[in-house]
This record gives C-alpha cells, structure tokens and sequence, in this order.
C-alpha cells in the first residue's frame, strides 16, 4: 500500500506541474509575466495560413485566429479557460502595444468568466466575435485556409453573436 500511495503522490505531483499556473486577471500583467518567462510563451500561428506572414502583424493575427478556432470548435472558454487565457496573451508579445490595445476588453470577458461574473455559454461567442475583429485588422481571409476563413465577416454585431453564428455545429458545443 505504501509503494501505491507514493507512486499516486508522484503522479498527482507531475499533473500539477505540468498545468499552467492561474493566468493574470489582466492582459497587461499576463503579457508581462510571460515576457518575464514566468509563464511559457506560446505564441503559436496554427497551420491554417497559405503562407508564412509576412510581418509581425499577420503573425499576430494567425495566433489570435488560432484563439477563435480554439473558442468555437473546441468549446476552449469552457473546456481550457486558464490555458485559453495564457495563450491568448502570448500572442501580444509580439506587436505588444497594439495587440494589448485590441485584446483587452475579451480577455477581460474571459477573466470575468473565470470568476463567475460572467456566463461561458453567452460570453464565449462575444469573446471569440471581438478576436475575430482583431485578426481581421492584421489578415485578409485571402491568406487563410477554407478551415479557418470561414470565421471571416461572421458577428459583425458582436453583443448578439451566438456559436452557431460563428459556424460551431452542435456537435462541437
């Protein structure tokens, strides 16, 4: 029994580990502690554009395209919100004072799910509605491919928008 114990102590150590520390309440301060390197920075573009981008900004905006595919194809806001955040904020480490600027308000959202003042199921499209203009200010739907620029031009009336607006089946809710 002794060995059983030790061996579940060792493994509930390593998942603990292995998670994402809580993300900052702020996207500012989240920013920042990954620049600092006390959260890992994983600033990740997705494999959907045609092309490499061609400057920081189209990087930005294929990172921020892979939120809104996380949020509506995988249910992100509510299967991985910590995550979700964290890497969110790593796509403003590049092009930080205008990605900071443009990411703020749904980062906030997520936050405010996070702390049960906002519900995940309403606030989730809102979130993924004001990425989505954010990347549509660095990339054109011409640079991406058919599985992600289907998002492009969906819930211009972002206090309306709902998951299956943003082409979510139901089976992906």
């Amino acid at each position: 029994m002794g060995s059983s114990f030790a061996w579940l102590l060792s493994l509930c150590s390593l998942l603990l580990a292995a998670a994402d520390s809580p993300a900052e309440p702020t996207l500012p301060a989240m920013v920042a502690r990954i620049i600092a390197g006390d959260f890992e920075n994983n600033f990740f573009t997705g494999d959907f554009l045609k092309a490499r981008p061609a400057n920081e900004k189209e990087e930005v905006g294929a990172c921020l395209l892979d939120k809104v595919g996380a949020i509506v194809t995988e249910n992100g806001v509510e299967q991985f919100l910590n995550e979700l955040q964290v890497d969110a904020a790593a796509c403003c480490t590049k092009d930080r004072q205008d990605c900071v600027k443009d990411i703020t308000k749904p980062y906030a959202l997520l936050t405010s799910i996070r702390q049960n003042h906002a519900d995940a199921k309403t606030t989730a499209p809102k979130v993924a509605a004001m990425l989505l203009r954010a990347v549509e200010s660095r990339l054109g739907s011409d640079k991406v491919n058919p599985s992600h620029s289907h998002f492009f031009g969906k819930c211009k009336d972002i206090e309306n928008c709902t998951m299956p607006a943003l082409g979510a089946s139901t089976m992906d809710l």
